[in-house]
């Protein structure tokens, strides 16, 4: 298969063979719930433009349902602060489609790339609730419907003296907007503008996309009700720099469980270390980097790439994923009640810490509690004491 980036450029020409071998017909009603986006396919890093059975999609022309809306503006979000607040200046993508038999082929890039993105927030929720029906974010998330899938997003990086805008890069961006009548949390997937990614732009990477989705999962069921219960975080163990690596390695791996290529990250990166598939360990070296006061140089992504890599090992190794990334879930609003995580009201923990708290949840499947914790001693170093 050519690389992504060829199919896209064949899509501008006007020669894409799929719309020259569809028979396609402009469509004015929009009503089909196939619709043809980039996708993954068998194999690393192997993508096709193919048709997709969408599930929450109620307007297509909008590209708006169950799980939010693509728009855009032409604004730079950090100049015009208040568009976030109140969502105006915000736009619908202008789709265009052509239909093919039962499915509708976007016409044009940005009606692929909007129906694609839309594609790939869906897989994320549906991918929870498969894990664990228990768990509808729709439920959980009262405006999950007006989440913003903001595509070629305008916003800067850096210091204010030297800033520019980003680009290469996809982001969740929980947005408060406490004082009104609505939920505290606005929710927002930035997708940015590809520059200098070669292989696969991040938007249309539906692992790096199913990364982000992660993070609204955690945001809502460990943040939120974590800020309801008012807990104060204890000072002796590094609970920050934790949170903010297992955050990480938590997205990490439920990229994977959404395209199931434990390297999905390399696609548009190819030289990071965030294959899942390459063992990885909690070196003396990571461990002060959490354990530092300073956060110069912690980085959450490299002790989060370590928490991911453990639990592929440990799905590869009981052949069924799904039960870990169930246990995963349990975790994440679990660690709220832990007795390892949580004691008199402070959250106070390490890595070695929550492993405890993951075990105690596989503890109705013994193999599945035994090869967690087999994996855990053999890569927690120093954390894996009493374990």
């Amino acid at each position: 298969m050519p690389p992504l980036r060829i199919i896209l450029v064949l899509f501008l020409s006007g020669s894409f063979l799929l719309l020259s071998s569809m028979g396609c017909n402009p469509s004015s009603g929009h009503n089909s719930n196939q619709i043809v986006v980039i996708q993954p396919s068998d194999g690393h890093c192997q993508y096709s433009v193919s048709p997709a059975t969408f599930q929450t999609l109620e307007n297509t022309r909008e590209m708006r349902g169950k799980v939010g809306r693509v728009l855009y503006s032409d604004e730079n979000l950090d100049l015009t602060p208040n568009i976030l607040s109140s969502g105006i200046g915000f736009q619908p993508v202008d789709t265009d489609f052509v239909s093919s038999g039962n499915a509708l082929v976007p016409a044009n890039l940005d009606t692929l790339f909007a129906a694609s993105l839309y594609f790939s927030m869906e897989l994320g929720y549906l991918l929870t609730k498969t894990l664990d029906p228990s768990i509808d974010l729709a439920v959980i998330i009262p405006n999950l419907s007006d989440t913003r899938i903001v595509h070629r997003a305008k916003r800067f990086s850096g210091q204010k003296s030297s800033r520019k805008e980003i680009s290469d890069n996809a982001e969740y961006f929980p947005f408060s907007v406490s004082g009104t009548n609505r939920s505290s949390i606005l929710n927002y997937f930035f997708s940015y503008p590809t520059e200098e990614v070669k292989e696969i732009p991040l938007g249309l990477n539906v692992g790096v996309m199913n990364h982000e989705f992660s993070h609204l999962i955690f945001q809502h069921l460990f943040y939120e009700p974590g800020i309801r219960k008012n807990l104060e975080v204890g000072s002796s163990k590094p609970t920050m720099h934790t949170l903010a690596a297992l955050d990480e390695g938590l997205a990490d791996y439920f990229g994977f469980l959404a395209v199931k290529d434990p390297g999905y990250f390399l696609c548009s990166f190819p030289s990071e270390n965030r294959d899942l598939a390459r063992a990885k360990a909690f070196s003396a070296q990571i461990i002060r980097s959490l354990e530092s006061s300073s956060d110069d140089y912690f980085d959450s992504h490299e002790g989060g790439a370590v928490w991911a890599a453990m639990q592929y090992e440990m799905g590869q190794t009981l052949g069924n994923h799904s039960v870990i990334g169930k246990s995963l879930l349990k975790l994440m609003s679990n660690i709220l009640e832990c007795p390892y995580s949580v004691s008199g009201g402070t959250l106070n923990f390490n890595f070695g810490d929550l492993a405890k708290c993951h075990v105690a949840i596989l503890s109705t499947d013994s193999r599945a509690q035994q090869v967690a914790r087999q994996v855990y001693l053999k890569y927690l170093g120093t954390y894996g004491a009493g374990l």
